[in-house]
């Protein structure tokens, strides 16, 4: 005899929602992950992206819980983000970067670029240039940008370095820069210049004031030669 399995008066729940369109069990949206914003780090994400529109739209910050349609966040380049990381680091997006970064860093970029990138539409495909599609943050330009300024921060730390290198004692007593170590050893070095100097100077003045003393005994002694013999001489001339 043939066996007869009965069918399952329930069937599978999973598939009869999808059968039945249940929004519950379709596939997640972009919209509908960027309103998954439950972790710290999800929502200082979400806060850096909302941050990045406004600035890019000329526009007011977004309210939190702000979504962004998949077109709007196809509509980004890599120039719009190059733009955003320069006004970032130096207060105005137009400027060609130059000299340290009057705030944030290369790692700043770093993390705004994780940012963006956790939203956008298609973050694991590079930027194609030709066809302007991909994810923007993996552009080349972008990762030129952010090692552009690790090396700017490098060439300032490196002239600071040598700037001291290269300062002689009186710029640091003069410089405004110098700590107070470095005035009182350069002090000190000083005084320790000076006193052979002033040793010379004392030794001078004692052998000048000898000499000066020698010199009036030896007229005090000529002088009472000369008066000795005028008085021999006028002895003798009463004699005779």
């Amino acid at each position: 005899m043939p066996i007869i399995v009965p069918k399952q008066k329930g069937g599978d729940p999973a598939a009869a929602s999808l059968k039945q369109g249940d929004p519950a069990a379709a596939p997640p949206t972009d919209e509908s992950k960027q309103q998954q914003v439950t972790t710290p780090v999800a929502k200082r994400y979400n806060t850096i992206l909302r941050d990045f529109m406004a600035y890019q739209n000329q526009s007011t910050m977004y309210p939190e819980g702000h979504t962004f349609t998949e077109g709007e966040l196809l509509e980004i380049t890599p120039d719009h983000i190059i733009r955003y990381f320069t006004m970032k680091l130096y207060g105005d997006g137009d400027v060609i970067p130059s000299g340290k970064p009057i705030k944030g860093s290369h790692h700043t970029l770093d993390y705004y670029k994780k940012a963006i990138s956790s939203f956008m539409p298609l973050k694991q495909q590079p930027w194609d240039q030709g066809a302007q599609t991909g994810n923007p943050t993996r552009a080349k330009a972008v990762n030129n940008f952010i090692r552009r300024i690790c090396e700017l921060e490098k060439d300032e730390v490196g002239s600071s370095k040598k700037r001291k290198s290269d300062e002689t004692p009186i710029d640091l007593i003069t410089s405004p820069n110098s700590s107070l170590l470095a005035s009182s050893s350069t002090t000190k070095k000083a005084r320790a210049t000076d006193q052979p100097s002033t040793a010379s100077n004392n030794s001078n003045a004692i052998i000048s004031s000898i000499l000066h003393k020698m010199q009036r005994q030896n007229s005090l002694t000529i002088n009472f030669l000369g008066t000795l013999e005028t008085s021999i001489h006028s002895y003798k001339s009463t004699l005779e």
